[in-house]
């Protein structure tokens, strides 16, 4: 006998966990949440700076890698992704970042009314519980904590100090009205642990009798009748299961997983779908499409203080000093991610609003991953400035490679591919050393290893950055919201076409927002909440 829900979540992710709350908060309806992953009980999931040792460990990520990418020197780039409840928001840097208001102005004039950042405000002031900061722009009592972190070190404060001398001003809250500007960052962290959306909304729902949780449940495929979405077929350990949905079957999965999992269902570009033997449904070709990711480059420097990741990681003397602190007091550098302080700021004084984030972390290496002595990490006191383009201009693509549910799909990024892109990443990376050079910050810095000073030209430089460069964990809008022949929802979330099917994760973003992504996707899962309640009333 098929077992009957009013709605089924795939995927307790950053949306997914909201999801799973808020629809079953009154205690109206019955839903099941099914997650690929399993639990997110690990230590290194709680101390914020676990998510080293998280990010290369397939226990807690799935081990995406793109296409090879031809403006990075073929570098198959590594998309880890989360494997776990919570999903991304388990694995993530923690940075809470809502981004401008403009840019959810342009996704409210694209046809999405509803999506203008006043309509998005009370969203993103429901989700937080923040001390201090203006009440006008922020939120107290909400699920997910937002706090300043325990831990603020004078590199980071010569960086903010070293911004403002290169031509930008200090902003005491990028999540209030001054969202330009060098500061301190915030963190969804609470007394020195990672807040998730597992922790935040997933785990205080999961007493009611009205949700239903399944771990290790890997989605196959949706189910059909005619156009209507009626059910999931899943497997646990290989064993195939059906349910069925008596309202709606929600796509929470993520912005590789939504659009695979409606390629597999026979929801997508017909030609794709008949190259794989799978029935087309729906020909609808915007699905997977418009994939768009935050290029990360950075420039890495010795620095003068022994204050650095690098350090405690060298030091077995000051790695069980820093563990000693967190876990007496849950404070200093392992309370925080690497990074503690940002700007965001205009490539050009003529450009109407900032287009480029720049980001001090205390850790350098060979790369991001480089976490321990085997793997790169950096044998002197060292720090990253990173730089990546808020609005890239390249567009990629996420597709099945076959009908078999369990086969990686196929990503492309397209890193670069298109030409103000390039231009961009360089001038970012010309400003990183332009930061670096004021007085607040030289007078810390040894020396510039990465690239090193040969490099100057246009050329060298971007053939550094087509052999380092690095996603930012952003990927977004492969399954577009808006109303023109490549999208693939509509303002309320509905999948165009479909009949009780939605999508409502990153994947839905018409284009990237002014931050970090994950502020923006618990948003998401608060808005498309609202919207699937509406429609049951």
């Amino acid at each position: 006998m098929t077992e009957k829900f009013d709605y089924i979540v795939v995927g307790a992710g950053s949306a997914g966990c909201v999801l799973a709350n808020r629809l079953t908060e009154n205690g109206k309806y019955s839903v099941l949440v099914l997650e690929a992953g399993g639990q997110d009980s690990h230590p290194w999931v709680k101390m914020p700076t676990g998510l080293g040792k998280m990010l290369t460990d397939s226990r807690f990520v799935w081990p995406y890698r793109t296409e090879k990418e031809k403006e990075l020197n073929d570098q198959e780039v590594y998309w880890p992704r989360g494997r776990m409840l919570g999903g991304s928001s388990s694995i993530n840097g923690m940075i809470f970042a809502r981004g401008g208001a403009h840019r959810y102005n342009e996704w409210r004039d694209g046809n999405n009314p509803g999506w203008g950042f006043e309509d998005l405000l009370p969203y993103f002031k429901r989700i937080e519980d923040r001390k201090g900061g203006d009440p006008a722009w922020r939120g107290t009592g909400g699920p997910l904590t937002v706090s300043d972190g325990g831990y603020r070190d004078p590199l980071s404060r010569a960086f903010i100090d070293a911004c403002v001398e290169a031509g930008t001003f200090e902003t005491q809250d990028y999540n209030g009205a001054q969202f330009e500007g060098a500061g301190w960052l915030q963190y969804s962290i609470q007394n020195g642990r990672r807040w998730s959306a597992a922790n935040a909304y997933l785990r205080p729902a999961q007493g009611r009798s009205n949700l239903e949780l399944r771990t290790e449940a890997h989605a196959m495929r949706v189910i059909f009748e005619g156009r209507r979405a009626t059910g999931i077929a899943y497997h646990t350990n290989h064993v195939v299961q059906e349910v069925h949905a008596n309202r709606e079957v929600i796509l929470a999965a993520g912005p590789i997983i939504s659009p695979k999992l409606l390629e597999l269902s026979g929801v997508g570009n017909s030609e794709i779908l008949a190259k794989f033997g799978i029935d087309t449904v729906h020909h609808l070709p915007g699905v997977g499409e418009n994939l768009q990711d935050h290029l990360q480059n950075r420039m890495t420097y010795e620095t003068d203080k022994k204050i650095t990741i690098n350090d405690i990681l060298n030091s077995p003397l000051r790695g069980a000093l820093a563990g000693l602190r967190y876990l007496a007091k849950r404070d200093g550098i392992l309370s925080i991610p690497s990074a503690a302080a940002h700007a965001i700021m205009r490539s050009d004084v003529t450009v109407p609003y900032p287009d480029l984030k720049f980001q001090l972390s205390l850790f350098s290496g060979k790369d991001r991953y480089s976490r321990d002595k085997k793997i790169g990490v950096d044998q002197f006191p060292g720090v990253s400035i990173g730089v990546f383009q808020l609005y890239p201009e390249s567009r990629g693509s996420v597709h099945i490679r076959s009908g078999n549910p369990e086969e990686m799909p196929e990503i492309k990024a397209n890193y670069m591919t298109h030409p103000k892109d390039q231009a961009l990443v360089l001038r970012g990376m010309r400003m990183i050393r332009g930061i670096a050079q004021q007085s607040a910050f030289a007078r810390h810095i040894v020396r510039e290893v990465r690239p090193g000073p040969a490099a100057q030209t246009d050329d060298e430089i971007l053939a550094y950055v087509s052999d380092s460069g690095q996603t930012s964990w952003h990927p977004i809008s492969s399954c577009r919201m808006g109303r023109g022949d490549r999208d693939v929802v509509d303002y309320e979330l509905r999948v165009h076409g479909m009949e009780c099917l939605r999508v409502v994760d990153s994947s839905i973003m018409p284009n990237m927002p002014t931050s970090n992504t994950n502020a923006p996707s618990i948003m998401i899962g608060e808005k498309g909440s609202d919207l699937v309640l509406a429609a049951a009333n």
